[in-house]
This record gives C-alpha cells, sequence and structure tokens, in this order.
C-alpha cells in the first residue's frame, strides 16, 4: 500500500467559527493537547510519509505548515479563495503515486486503520477513482483518490462550480461504510465548543 498512496492533509480554509480564539487563527495550526491539528493529522499519515513526502495544503503560514510536510498551495488559475477542491486539485497535481489519501486537518482523531478501510475497499472496486466516508453522515473530504481525477476536477473549478458533494457524485465515488469506527473517529473541530469537547475526548478514540 505505501508503494502505491500518498497521504495528504487538506487545511486552507478560513476558519470563521474559531475566530473568538483570535484573530486571523489558522485551524491547523490550533493547540490541541500540546501540538496542533497539523501535527495530529500528520501523525496519523505517517506510515504513508516513510516512502512518499506529506502532501498539505496551505495557502498561509507556509513555514509552519513546512515542518510537517510539503506545502501545496492552491493554483494561480484560481483567483482568490475557492473553496477546498482548490486544495485538493493542488495535492491531486503534487502527487507523484497513483492513489492520494486527503484527510481535513481539523479531524484529528482519525486513526491509520481508517487509511487501511480504504485501501481494502479499493481493492473491492478496481474500476472505480474516488472514496469518501460514511459513518453517521457522509465526510465528503475524508477520502481516497486516483491523481487521474485532476484533469475533471479542474474543468469542474473552471466551470464555476465549488461543491465537494457534487463533483464526488460526478466521479460516481464510492461511500466507504465506516460504522465499525466510533463516531467521534470523524469528529471535525469547527468551533470552540467542538475544541473544548475534543480535549476532553479520551485518547483511546485514536485506535
Amino acid at each position: 500500500m505505501q508503494h502505491h498512496l500518498t497521504g495528504a492533509i487538506l487545511t486552507g480554509g478560513m476558519a470563521r467559527r474559531l475566530q473568538p480564539l483570535g484573530k486571523n487563527i489558522d485551524k491547523g495550526l490550533v493547540d490541541l493537547h500540546g501540538k496542533p491539528l497539523v501535527a495530529w493529522v500528520a501523525d496519523t499519515l505517517a506510515p504513508l510519509s516513510q516512502q512518499q513526502p506529506l502532501l498539505i495544503s496551505a495557502n498561509r503560514y507556509l513555514q509552519c505548515y513546512a515542518h510537517y510536510g510539503q506545502v501545496v498551495q492552491d493554483p494561480a488559475i484560481f483567483a482568490g479563495y475557492q473553496g477546498p477542491l482548490a486544495g485538493l486539485y493542488a495535492l491531486l497535481s503534487a502527487c507523484t503515486t497513483d492513489w492520494l489519501m486527503v484527510l481535513p486537518v481539523d479531524t484529528p482523531f482519525v486513526p491509520f486503520s481508517v487509511v487501511q478501510r480504504f485501501w481494502q475497499t479499493r481493492s473491492r472496486y478496481p474500476l472505480q477513482r474516488a472514496f469518501f466516508a460514511r459513518h453517521e453522515r457522509d465526510h465528503p473530504l475524508c477520502l481516497l483518490l486516483h491523481r487521474s481525477c485532476a484533469p475533471h476536477l479542474a474543468t469542474y473549478l473552471q466551470q464555476g462550480q465549488r461543491r465537494v458533494f457534487g463533483w464526488l457524485q460526478q466521479q460516481e465515488a464510492v461511500a466507504v461504510d465506516m460504522h465499525q469506527f466510533d463516531a467521534t473517529v470523524f469528529l471535525n473541530l469547527n468551533t470552540p465548543e467542538d475544541l473544548e469537547n475534543a480535549r476532553q475526548q479520551a485518547f483511546s478514540s485514536r485506535l
């Protein structure tokens, strides 16, 4: 698996709901139990980065993120903030393996066994090129993608489309059932309250 798969972290969001914690705060650099969120996700993907550089989509605080992997910025052809799909396109464009495993920077408790679950599912769908996680709800930015998806994503963005799930539907993406994991594994940290909940969450969430 490691020879065919590159790990990637999707950051670069505006983090508007975390602004009460400080002006111009960047979500991936928010501290959780003594280390930033990006470090938590980098630790999850560490088994992949032994073979390939960990890719990180970021558009500011580039030097901070560079401590954890190879930073890629949104392409200049997409002016202004274009949402997560522009970052996803940047990651796919930088990927040198056939497959890219993407985790959002605000999901610190996703364990590596989720990556393994994606890879097992992929083996059952040899013609499929896109997979996303499904638990109590869909997690469309927790993704396994073939790098051949990049041209289709570029076209979608150039058409002015920004909906993540809309693009996944075009790719006929497979929803990977993750109910074997506790729901807290997919906790997204979007608000100060989410962050407080994460601080109280048992470390056993990282299986």
